[in-house]
């Protein structure tokens, strides 16, 4: 999306955060973030790392990375001028490496501009709670870094939160308790793993950070494993996008929270047109290969917040918080349009071309329950499917009289 596409308001906060983000950078700059070079490019590098390790949660878009030990550390080993370089490094590697779709320019500045005013903040709150000295006692310095934690969490997680709400028309508290509440206890963990390295390391030299960190990737890898194993049970091998399953529950959520606040909500029901054709014709690794083209032209199209899940066989359901009925029908044109522009290789060389047919429903007007939702989209899907099909055998005879 382009920034020029987004509200006013949205465009003048995004320049706005940006704008504060470049002067923190060039404050930390002239105080000289280097008082401590080693320590700074070892935490750069981590940092970068650390941030392009992510796991994957039942196929959304989303994504999970281990990094607040390491921003909390450089703040307590090089205070503010350098950590806000530290996790604007994170920020970019967040958003540039490791992606399956670039982010413009403008979201990884933004992105970059949240976490220094965050770092910022944190730092603020770290001084003035008298936590700041590395080897200061750990009665002290972990009550502070942990009120620092919550100063970074509340900055970072108001402004992005703000940022969506601009976007979408959300009361910004509403975008917050539903996006962003659930993620504070990784800050918390993060702020307290990052101060015990940095006391174990200030008060009994490398070989305690070392045996943390072989401890934290023990546990990274633990979690790692739970994690592929719940993503097997809800998520579609085939097309890496949730499953039926994850969809129904998703779904009901999504409609409660929607009529409790009295906002839009719709439902896009797709379904592929010829895929039995084309599995018969070229087999099911074919089939297979269709609908993860189809899956990558619908992630293509959804927002933080939306859900895109294969149903089953051919079709796909997309939900959409604060979608209105003739909002739900631009976008899954627009999302048909993509997929459509992405043909199927054949094994000869050749290409085919891919459609799939939409059917949208929107709650309340359409039905005030996932199951209803879904009834009414999928009819309106099939009676679009019958008078495409219609269209095409009408304007057959016509083609041949043009050959």
């Amino acid at each position: 999306m382009h920034l020029r596409s987004l509200p006013f308001a949205a465009r003048t906060y995004i320049l706005a955060v940006i704008a504060a983000g470049v002067l923190l950078a060039a404050w930390s700059a002239v105080l000289g973030p280097l008082g401590r070079p080693m320590w700074f490019i070892a935490l750069l590098l981590a940092s970068i790392f650390i941030h392009t390790v992510k796991i994957e949660l039942t196929g959304s878009a989303s994504t999970f990375s281990i990094s607040y030990a390491v921003s909390f550390g450089a703040l307590l080993l090089l205070g503010a001028k350098g950590a806000i370089w530290i996790v604007m490094a994170g920020a970019w590697a967040q958003c540039s490496v490791n992606v399956k779709v670039r982010n413009p320019w403008y979201q990884t500045a933004f992105s970059a501009s949240v976490l220094a005013s965050s770092m910022a903040a944190a730092a603020v709150v770290l001084r003035a709670t008298g936590g700041a000295a590395v080897d200061g006692p750990a009665d002290v310095v972990i009550p502070s870094i942990m009120t620092a934690s919550l100063a970074y969490f509340l900055t970072n997680s108001l402004l992005m939160a703000t940022v969506i709400a601009l976007t979408t028309a959300r009361p910004t508290m509403q975008v917050w308790d539903h996006d962003f509440v659930w993620g504070a206890p990784n800050y918390f963990i993060g702020a307290l793993v990052g101060t015990v390295a940095v006391q174990s390391a200030s008060r009994f030299g490398l070989t305690s950070v070392i045996l943390l960190a072989a401890l934290g990737f023990l546990t990274f890898r633990i979690y790692n494993i739970y994690v592929r194993r719940l993503d097997e049970a809800l998520t579609d091998p085939v097309t890496r996008l949730p499953n039926r399953r994850s969809l129904a529950a998703h779904a009901e959520t999504e409609i409660a929270r929607a009529m409790r606040c009295t906002q839009p909500f719709a439902i896009v029901m797709a379904d592929v047109d010829r895929f039995k054709q084309i599995n018969d014709s070229y087999g099911h690794q074919k089939g297979d290969e269709l609908l993860g083209l189809i899956a990558d032209g619908f992630r293509r199209h959804l927002r933080p917040y939306d859900f895109c899940a294969r149903y089953g066989g051919d079709e796909f359901v997309v939900i959409l918080p604060g979608c209105t009925m003739e909002m739900a029908g631009q976008r899954a044109d627009a999302m048909g349009a993509t997929i459509a522009a992405s043909p199927l290789p054949l094994p000869n060389g050749e290409t085919t071309p891919v459609s799939v047919s939409l059917g949208v429903a929107a709650c309340p007007a359409d039905g005030k329950s996932y199951e209803d939702l879904l009834a009414v989209a999928d009819a309106r899907m099939y009676r679009r499917k019958a008078l495409d099909r219609k269209a095409r055998v009408a304007a057959a005879p016509d083609a041949a009289c043009l050959r």
